[in-house]
Order: structure tokens, then sequence, then C-alpha cells
């Protein structure tokens, strides 16, 4: 059988370069239809037409345009069209492609990622969507195809995981009962399927900082046990800690030093710290291999402690970022339901900044329980961490979040908010506490003054990402510091 999969063009945001990030989860994916004998493509649009951009709709968008996609489809020809669709912001244009395959006689789309994960009714409502998968869809994906390829009259009814339509109506299959215990089981993703000396070459690696152009992603554990009201990675991944062997690690980074000469990796694990034994034993194994690496997906400071930081400055670790998401105390616990305490964080960041690795943070602003001060507290406990850098993000509500139900129950999306338009760069939510003209303009002004002080006592970072943003797309550093120093 013939299969395409295709992670769609991205979304230009006015406060951002254009990037692009392999798309781990389709190299998986094909990893394992390829052991079954499958013929398997992988069209990345954003990194293969990355200095492309063009408006669809409203939206400008960056990466291969709709008649390039389109194009693909015709000459490969493929029987089953997946994409990935990992933003609700990408609803519409993944909608769009899987109406290219339709018109173009693909007997089969289908629509997996985050976004479906949490909202597959979105999918389902259009007619040129047939299977939508939920959550990781590794033994989805293969009995599917095992199932089309064998039976003349498919039930699909027998595939855990995915939604479909049954005489024109959305039908749930069975639930996903589980998620793959033994990671181990799974092939290392097919990254030679894409062009791995085009993302070296535009380098553009999730954090902004780096040691070597000849990065890339990998995925270590999957499940995160906390509980944010506003993260959506459980629909994924699920909350059960599951991590894969240092050994089946280690020789995922030695066949990747050995195939394409990488000197650096990035993890994107949600909880890469939490088992402490695993990391001391992977952080062990990890010095002989000569090689950077960095956490820019957001660590979890409640999983981290001197054993641990000191094991990974010494296996190579040079940056992390620390999802801390706010420096208030009772907006942590009440509002967010994050398991950190805030003496602790303070504690943490001394200890990562005394083993030589360099320190950013997350933090979100902006929920309706949050006070005026109680925002201004996350931008001094920013100062008070000592960091090199942070980001500051609105509270964005993701359906099937708590944070997204509270707004429903309570009313509080913002006028106009859309879910198809979601962004972090403004305010989705209102509040008793505060006008959404309020909050912009505390955010824009505080945040002017942190970057300004923390630029004037660690310039590093900012410099490095300034002007690795210059080399790559200096239209789009004009963008960024218009947007961040005039907030227009």
């Amino acid at each position: 059988m013939r299969l395409l999969f295709i992670n769609p063009p991205n979304i230009r945001l006015r406060n951002d370069v254009n990037k692009a990030v392999l798309p781990l989860g389709l190299a998986y994916l094909a990893a394992v239809l390829l052991e079954k004998n499958h013929e398997v493509r992988i069209l990345d649009c954003v990194i293969e037409g990355i200095e492309n951009e063009f408006v669809a709709g409203d939206r400008d968008f960056y990466g291969l345009g709709p008649e390039q996609i389109e194009k693909e489809i015709a000459e490969y020809r493929p029987d089953v069209v997946g994409v990935s669709c990992m933003f609700t912001s990408l609803c519409d244009i993944s909608t769009e492609i899987c109406k290219m395959a339709k018109e173009r006689g693909v007997a089969y789309t289908l629509v997996g990622g985050a976004t479906p994960s949490a909202s597959p009714q979105i999918f389902t409502a259009s007619p040129f969507v047939d299977f939508v998968f939920i959550g990781e869809s590794e033994r989805s994906i293969a009995d599917f195809v095992r199932i089309v390829e064998h039976d003349p009259q498919p039930d699909f009814g027998s595939i855990a995981g995915i939604l479909y339509k049954d005489s024109g109506l959305p039908n749930v299959s069975k639930p996903k009962p589980f998620f793959i215990e033994d990671l181990d089981v799974l092939p290392f993703p097919a990254r030679h399927l894409l062009p791995m000396e085009r993302y070296f070459q535009v380098s553009s690696y999730q954090g902004g900082v780096y040691k070597s152009k000849r990065n890339t992603t990998i995925m270590t554990s999957r499940g995160c046990t906390a509980k944010c009201c506003f993260c959506a990675s459980a629909n994924m991944w699920g909350h059960k800690f599951r991590y894969r062997s240092a050994d089946n690690v280690i020789m995922e980074l030695k066949a990747l030093k050995s195939d394409y000469g990488i000197e650096e990796f990035q993890i994107q694990d949600d909880n890469f710290t939490f088992n402490k034994n695993r990391i001391l034993e992977l952080c062990s194994k990890l010095e002989g291999l000569g090689l950077h690496w960095s956490m820019p997906n957001g660590v979890a400071l409640w999983a981290l402690d001197e054993d641990r930081i000191k094991a990974m400055s010494k296996a190579g670790c040079h940056f992390v970022i620390a999802a801390i998401e706010s420096g208030n105390q009772r907006v942590l616990e009440e509002v967010i339901g994050k398991p950190l305490k805030l003496d602790r964080v303070l504690d943490v960041c001394r200890c990562i900044r005394r083993h030589g690795i360099a320190l950013s943070g997350f933090f979100i602003v902006g929920f309706p329980d949050e006070t005026l001060d109680e925002i201004r507290d996350s931008f001094d406990f920013a100062s008070r961490c000592d960091l090199d850098i942070a980001n500051f993000s609105y509270a964005t509500p993701l359906p099937s979040t708590a944070l997204w139900e509270q707004a429903e129950r309570e009313d509080l999306f913002a006028q106009g908010f859309d879910v198809a338009t979601i962004t972090y760069e403004r305010p989705s939510l209102k509040s008793k506490h505060w006008t959404i003209d309020d909050l912009q303009k505390l955010v824009l002004s505080l945040s002017r003054r942190y970057y300004l002080k923390t630029f004037l006592k660690r310039p590093r970072i900012i410099l490095f990402r300034i002007l690795d943003s210059l080399r790559r797309d200096p239209v789009g550093l004009l963008r960024i510091l218009y947007y961040r120093l005039l907030g227009k």
C-alpha cells in the first residue's frame, strides 16, 4: 500500500521567525509501516517551502502552497493521505489538503495529531476527512493499513482510537484502551524520508539556542503525571509516564551520529527527568558520545535535584527551559493546578546555573482567575530566577483542557474568539479582574522592562537569538522587533 504523510504549511506569526521542526510523529508512523513493507513518503511542507509565504483565507502561511501540495499528491498517487494537525490554527488547511487528496482520487484521508485528538468533531464535520486518529497512533495506523489491505469489506470498528464515518455519520470505534507501555518496541523514526540536510541548513531549533547546526530532535518518554489546566498533552500521550530504556536511546543517538553526523540533539519529552534512576543511567551513558543537548520543551522543576542536574551537565546538556508558568503560589496551586513550590524553583534555578547550564523559563499570564498584581508577580519572579531569557505568553484555552471547560462554563471567551485562529500572541479570555486592554498594556510594559533588564545583565542568549534570526529571516526579525517594542 502506498501512503503519503503530510506536515502542512505553518502559520506565520508576527512575533516569530519562520521555523521548521522535524515532524517526529510522522516519522514514527512511517517507520512502523516500513517495517511491514508498505511504501511510505513524508512531505514536510514547512521545510520544503520555508522561504515561500502565501495567504489562504484570512491567514498568512509559510511553506509549500496549495498548488504545490496538490501537484505532489497527483504525482505520487497514494492510496492513503494522512495529515498531521498539531495546532488549531492549522485545522482549515489540513482539511483543505484532505479535499485535494479526495479530488485526486485518494481512497482514504486521515488526520491525526494534537488538535484532532482534542477536538475530533472539527474534522468529522468535513466530508473530505475519512478517519480521525486520536492520541499516539503507531498501533492504530498499523491495524488500519492491515484491515484495508486484506479485508475487501473493512471493519474499522475493531481499531482502537479512531473516529470514522459510518453511513455518513461520525462513529466512534473502540476507545483507546491502552498506550504503548514498552516504547523500546517502536522502530526509530524514519528520518531518511525527510531532507535532513535541509533541516541542518535552516537550523531553526526550538528554544532558539544551540551549539551545532547538525542538530535533531528525539523523544525518550511519553506521558506526564501533572494535570495543568491549560495543557492538552495528555490527549496525545496520556498521564502515565512511560519511557524508553537508556540503551535504546543511546542506540538511536549512535545511529544518528553515524548516519547524519549529528553533533547535538533536543529532547522533546514532556517530563524527561521524572524517573531519577533512569536519568542518571542515561546521562552516564551519554558522557561517552560527545554530543551537546538541550531540553527546550519545558523541564518539570519538581522532578529535578542536584544529582540529576550535575549528571545532565556532565553528559553535555547546555540549555534547558524551565516550565515555571507563574510567579505567584496561589495561581500555581489554585488556578493552574501545577505541583510546584516557588521556593524550590529558586533553589533549582540556582543549581542549574551553578552547573553551567543556560536557563530560560516559560510563564503564562492572563488566566481569568488571576489578578493584575499576580501577573506582576510572574515578571518579578522571572527576574529573581536569574534566567538568561524568559517567554511570557497569554493563557490560551485549548479544546478538552480544564481551562477550555471553565471558559465554556463561565462564558469567558474574548470577543471574536475562534478556535481555528487560536494564538498565544493575544488574550483569548475575559476576566472580572481586568479588561483585555488593561491586560495587554500591562504585559507590554512589563515585558519591555524585563527584556531590557535581562539584556543588560545577561546579553549572550538574547544576542545569539537576534543574530541567528537575522541570518535566517531578517524580515521576520524586523517584524518581531516591531511587535515587541510597539506592541502592534
